[in-house]
């Protein structure tokens, strides 16, 4: 039994074949992935990693493919999408028990109509839960890490663990979470607020951001803010708004922004990414750090 057999015998959802990543992804760029898989749940899960062990195949896991930049030459192996049978939120006193696949700013709505405060700030920000603990995803101050009690994820061993927040580490942008396996769910611990003020706080971070940040096709903030000034401030300043290679352009609207007007390559925005670099580089001396994950092969 080949490869694709033991998927469809194994995967309610069955696998795809040759799947093209620009269906995938916020940039609406990308090669083909060779298989792509959509778990029904962790047991599924686990058996993709048991098979990809077994196998000898890589294994490359995403959410909502927000913060991502995948090659035009696409991802060999197996490509893991935590989506909609991983997005639950199930209320347990003041904590929400919310599964990897669940759109941040659905659960910053869900957690305001309960009363429960803490992640107003997810409103609008781009992406699913899995994703965010990874990166330590925030906000106008705010950090999902700090709410984190507990984490379930599936090594890469294949077995399920449930890490305690004791041993979970968070700084600005990033987790000790990368590489120990694949987030199933997290356990939030929340404080109980009025629930009119958190809806109003929610839809406020959301217009904020509708206001600031561009319409076209992107994968939000494309760096990480240095610690004296934000990125978007130096670009400016550098004067790359407006920079371009092919149809990749740096946002006029806001300036660590990348977008794709339409007919942008994967390699277009990874050139220009370097670009970017390069002119903050020359200008002030300053290093940016690519905020957005970069995976694949080149064409």
């Amino acid at each position: 039994m080949n490869l694709k057999q033991e998927f469809a015998r194994l995967l309610q959802a069955g696998v795809k074949e040759n799947e093209p990543m620009s269906r995938h992804t916020s940039w609406q760029v990308g090669g083909l992935a060779d298989y792509y898989l959509l778990p029904a749940d962790e047991g599924e899960l686990q058996e993709i990693v048991r098979l990809s062990r077994e196998k000898e195949v890589p294994l490359f896991v995403f959410g909502n493919g927000t913060n991502l930049l995948v090659r035009d030459g696409g991802i060999r192996g197996l490509v893991v999408h935590i989506g909609a049978p991983f997005s639950y939120i199930r209320r347990e006193g003041s904590s929400l028990r919310v599964g990897a696949g669940t759109p941040l700013t659905l659960l910053a709505r869900r957690a305001a109509r309960e009363g429960l405060q803490g992640l107003g700030f997810g409103g609008g920000i781009p992406g699913s839960l899995g994703g965010a603990l990874v990166m330590n995803a925030g906000a106008f101050g705010s950090y999902i890490g700090r709410l984190v009690a507990e984490i379930r994820l599936v090594r890469f061993a294949g077995e399920a663990v449930t890490l305690g927040r004791e041993e979970i580490a968070f700084g600005y942008r990033r987790s000790n979470l990368a590489g120990r396996g694949i987030i199933v769910e997290a356990l939030l611990e929340l404080e109980p607020g009025d629930p009119a003020a958190l809806q109003r706080e929610v839809e406020k971070h959301l217009a904020e951001r509708r206001r600031r940040h561009p319409a076209l096709p992107s994968a939000g903030s494309v760096f990480r803010n240095p610690t004296h000034r934000p990125a978007g401030s130096l670009i400016e300043a550098a004067g790359g708004k407006g920079l371009s290679v092919g149809s990749a352009r740096v946002s006029e609207q806001h300036a660590n922004f990348i977008v794709n007007p339409g007919g942008a390559s994967a390699g277009d925005i990874e050139r220009l990414i370097g670009k970017v670099q390069r002119l903050v580089r020359e200008k002030f001396a300053v290093e940016l750090q690519p905020e957005v994950r970069i995976v694949g092969e080149e064409r």
